[in-house]
Formats: structure tokens, sequence, C-alpha cells
């Protein structure tokens, strides 16, 4: 949710869950089951919709039972690329259920010559309604399991310009990631697709390699991140030595980086960021963006006018609390804490702010890449101590609040 408050307000800041300890890329906590798919689309006339369905489950495998016990869980769809079968992206996917989403993959505009990005929209589309039914309905095997909540996509190549088009027609599809996406003529062609992109005011990742030989880094893929203006969030991810398969089964074709550390970065992007805005997993930005990513082939930038908050315990220095957040370059960005039993009291009440009383500790500018992080040191007699932060992103006239994020001090 976002706060507006008046430029004229100061802030207060407020801090996120703390981390786990293990990293995006490693796999979830919950067994994976899978199942093929032929749907009978009763909504939008799509006539019957082939793919594969993802989800957590009581076992691993082959239309195993559902773990409807431990959802139910955000609903994400996957669109593959030019020619390629659901079945070329079978790790990523199931690896993102593991992490407690239900993903529908289509298995339909496979052809050489034919295909369509606009077509692989609206089947996904069919895929992710005929989900949401189930969930519904008492007699379906999918009962219960999808949260009902803003719906996630993601797609490669053709699938990842396909996005586009879904963002345009569905609005329920909140959170986009983009692996390579091709833009231009072929495969129905981009230009509505791309031409409405600035309307999306859902949040975005994209990711791209520097040596991918199919859509270029720079003149294909970066556009699409640029068109996004009216993202709440964007994120642009690139992948250094990346190519253009990192995301598929058999990655690692062409770039200098080995297929695994590219499926690696791949999984650690897209599914972070999945978990971030879906899932309310904020502080996995830090693994993504922040300093828990440091010595990743990868460079970032973002932007937006929604602030995320990662706020962690410093990994290996006491008393140390690593935090960060982004809006674009030139933005300022504030962050503040209160911390139980030592409130230091503000001469300004802000609308939006969840305290009253705050300690300013950093008031920055972001330079280029539109993130800020820092590191607080406190006193060591503050080791165990529950801290609160929330971060305040102005520019212009308005300014917008960040959620609250509680971090327990090491």
């Amino acid at each position: 949710m976002r706060h507006t408050i008046i430029m004229s307000g100061l802030l207060a800041l407020l801090c996120t869950t703390p981390t786990t300890g293990q990293s995006i890329e490693d796999p979830g906590p919950l067994a994976v089951g899978w199942r093929t798919l032929i749907v009978a689309d009763t909504h939008y006339g799509n006539g019957n919709v082939a793919g594969r369905i993802y989800y957590p489950a009581q076992t691993a495998g082959l239309e195993t039972a559902p773990n409807v016990a431990a959802g139910p869980y955000p609903l994400v769809s996957f669109m593959h690329g030019w020619t390629q079968p659901a079945s070329d992206y079978d790790e990523f996917c199931t690896h993102l259920a593991s992490w407690g989403f239900v993903v529908v993959s289509n298995n339909t505009e496979t052809g050489i010559f034919i295909a369509s990005m606009l077509r692989e929209a609206s089947d996904t589309r069919s895929l992710m309604q005929w989900v949401e039914d189930g969930t519904q309905n008492a007699s379906s095997w999918l009962h219960n399991m999808t949260d009902l909540g803003d719906w996630g996509t993601c797609g490669h190549s053709m699938g990842g310009g396909a996005v586009s088009y879904l963002v345009r027609e569905e609005a329920r599809v909140r959170v986009a990631v983009m692996f390579e996406p091709y833009q231009g003529g072929l495969l129905g062609g981009s230009t509505v697709g791309f031409g409405d992109f600035d309307n999306f005011t859902g949040d975005l990742l994209v990711v791209a390699g520097t040596q991918d030989l199919t859509n270029n880094w720079s003149s294909t893929v970066r556009p699409w991140y640029t068109q996004a203006s009216g993202a709440g969030r964007r994120v642009w991810y690139l992948i250094q030595g990346g190519d253009h398969f990192g995301s598929t089964d058999w990655a690692g074709t062409n770039g200098s980086l080995s297929g695994a550390e590219q499926h690696r970065l791949h999984r650690r992007s897209g599914t972070g960021f999945l978990r971030a805005e879906l899932r309310a997993e904020e502080n996995l930005y830090d693994q993504i963006l922040g300093a828990g990513s440091a010595g990743d082939p990868a460079t970032h930038e973002a932007a937006g006018d929604d602030p995320p908050l990662w706020a962690v315990p410093h990994p290996t220095l006491a008393a140390t609390v690593r935090y960060g957040s982004f809006g674009g370059g030139g933005m300022r960005l504030r962050f503040g804490l209160v911390s139980p039993g030592r409130p230091r009291a503000s001469s300004v009440q802000t609308p939006g702010l969840t305290y009253g009383s705050l300690r300013l500790v950093q008031d920055s500018v972001a330079g280029p890449t539109g993130l800020v992080e820092s590191v607080l040191t406190l006193p060591g007699s503050l080791s165990g101590t529950v801290l609160s932060f929330q971060a305040v992103l102005s520019g212009g006239l308005s300014s917008q609040t960040s959620r609250v994020a509680a971090v327990i001090v090491p």
C-alpha cells in the first residue's frame, strides 16, 4: 500500500522481517507437484488451452496431492520463448513453486511460423482464470490453493514480450518479470503492447544478458525498462556474461558465464522479486540489489514512486543493521528508526508515519542507479533489541513512505 504525504512532512522509518539466511536461489521448503493440463476456457473464448502447473505438494512428483495446509499461495504464470515448450522451464517453475507459489505455464503458441505474443498472453490469462476458478470450487483438486490476490507473471524472450499484452488485458496482474524480452515486428509484433506499457502501474523486473545474441540487451531489452515509466517499482538487472537462455533448463548456450551460474542468477532475481512483491518479503531486495548481492556478476538500476525497504542484521558485524531502498536517480530518500524505550521526539507529525517520534539516521539523494543503502552501527547494549525502520521517498511536491520493517539487532 502506498502512503502519500505532503512535502512539508518529515519521516519515520520502519523495518521488515528478518531474513532466514537461506539464499533465494536455493530450493524452497515445500515439495512440488506438477501436472500437464488441457483446460477448457469458459471465459475468454480460447477453446482448449494446454499447459503445465507446478504447485506446493504433500510429496514431490507427478500429480501428487496439493499441500493446502501451507497455503493459500500467490498465483504466477510463466510464458515460454519462441518454439520452446513449457517443459524447457521445468527447473525454474519448480523452484518458484517450492517457495510457495502456484505456477501455471502455457504450452501453446510453440509453432515456428505462426506464433503470436498476443495469443500467448490470452491463453495464459485463460489458464490463470482456470486456476482461480478451481480455487473457489470445493470439488476441484485446486480448492483453496491460491490466495485470490494480485497475480504475477514471468516470461522469457517471446513470452517476455507477451507480458506487455497480459498486463494490458488483465488488471489482476500486478507483478511482472521479463527475462530477455523480445521487441519487434515478428511473432505478431510488440508495437501495441510496447506502446501501452507505460500504463502499467504494477511492479516490474527486467533481466538482460550482456552476451545475448538473440535480443540485444541495449537495443531490444533495455527499452522495455525505460518504457515502463508508470510502474510503481521497476528494476533493471543486467547479467555480465549472460546469454539469451539463462532461465531455461539448458542454460549456458553462448555466454561466458556457465549455465549453472546464469540459471542461479535468474532464480535469484526472478524468484526474489516475486517473493518480495507477492509474498511481502521485501528484505530479499538485500540479496537482489543490496550488499547481499556482492560478488554476483550483475549490475542493477531501480526506479519508481513506491519505495521498498529492506533492513537486515549485518551478517558479520555485531550490533549493526544493513538497510536500503530505491526510488530513482535524483530522488531524496530518508531513513529513520524508533527503538522501543528510546524514542526521540519529532517536532513534526507526518501523515502516513507509523510513529510520531523517530530518529533520522540518513538523508540522501539517490545516484544514477536509484539505490541508497547503508549500515547503522549501534551500541552493543542494544543487541537483541527490536528496531523499527521506515523510509520516505521525496520528489517534487509529494512523498511516499515505505512499509515498516522490524529487525532484531544482532
